[in-house]
């Protein structure tokens, strides 16, 4: 990942001419820059945009990404595409697209993994843009392809990353909060499979993995809804004691879904607290019976 250079013609041309600000200015900057003295690269540069818009945002972009500000850099190669010159424009293209790529070495959080694999998107553009401008850039090519497979690698770093709080969260019996987390997991692997890569093998298993849990998920809410409504028939035919069975149980499906839907475990704990009086009337009765048997 190199930065294509144009400078040292402009030191060049620039030496049989007066020296004056801000050819000077430039110059002095573009000296600074092969010495390694960024900083005062930067400096200089800074004053020559106005005057030399297109060299001097190509060369301030190459500054600021000797100094690791990726960012800096990536907004001045931008500024250098309005040069008419295609050269420069296809150099400001592939050191734009290796800016954008420096930059996701520095979102190391899982939060921005998303940013990241963006950054890697629109790397991949700029490498394209270089290469329909000079299309025999080999460097152009492999970093397009560098690109390309960090995109894939982010885009399922995160996938796997929502998998696998989701089951952190289900053994939590957070199930509601693992539900959104499998719901976004399935949307990531989705995306990978539809748009990037069709065989990506992890892609597949985890895809599966992750539709199994959602309709294990849905399936607990289904029979604990219609574990309700068979209790409340019972309840109607005044089995209360079947119907104080089914209301009891207990089960990691029930739990699942009464964190999914609390208004479901509130119908629940409704329901027996209603025929609560019922239920231990006929309880006793029965205690009483077993006994004098």
């Amino acid at each position: 990942m190199i930065c294509r250079i144009l400078f040292i013609l402009l030191i060049n041309a620039y030496t049989t001419l007066a020296e004056e600000s801000p050819r000077a200015t430039m110059k002095k900057g573009l000296r600074a820059y092969q010495s390694g003295a960024y900083t005062n690269a930067v400096k200089s540069l800074k004053k020559t945009v106005l005057t030399y818009p297109d060299l001097g945002h190509y060369n301030l972009g190459n500054a600021y990404f000797k100094q690791h500000a990726f960012k800096e850099a990536a907004t001045h190669f931008q500024e250098a595409l309005r040069s008419t010159e295609l050269p420069l424009q296809a150099d400001a293209y592939y050191n734009r697209g290796n800016a954008l790529m420096a930059q996701t070495t520095q979102l190391t959080g899982p939060e921005e993994i998303v940013t990241a694999a963006q950054l890697a998107f629109e790397a991949m553009e700029q490498f394209e843009f270089s290469l329909r401008l000079e299309s025999d850039k080999m460097d152009a090519k492999q970093n397009y392809e560098r690109a390309a497979q960090l995109r894939l690698s982010l885009e399922f770093k995160r996938g796997k990353w929502l998998f696998d709080r989701a089951e952190k969260s289900l053994q939590e019996t957070q199930a509601k909060q693992a539900r959104e987390h499998y719901q976004q997991a399935q949307q990531q692997f989705e995306k990978i499979l539809t748009v990037i890569d069709p065989i990506h093998p992890e892609a597949t298993r985890l895809l599966s993995r992750t539709n199994e849990r959602l309709a294990m998920l849905a399936q607990a809410i289904t029979d604990a809804q219609t574990d309700l409504t068979q209790a409340l028939r019972l309840i109607q035919d005044y089995q209360y004691l079947l119907a104080a069975n089914i209301l009891v149980r207990e089960s990691a499906g029930r739990t699942y879904a009464f964190d999914i839907q609390p208004e479901l475990k509130t119908s629940y704990e409704q329901t027996l607290q209603k025929n609560q009086h019922i239920i231990t009337i006929v309880t006793d009765l029965l205690k009483e019976v077993n006994t004098a048997k």
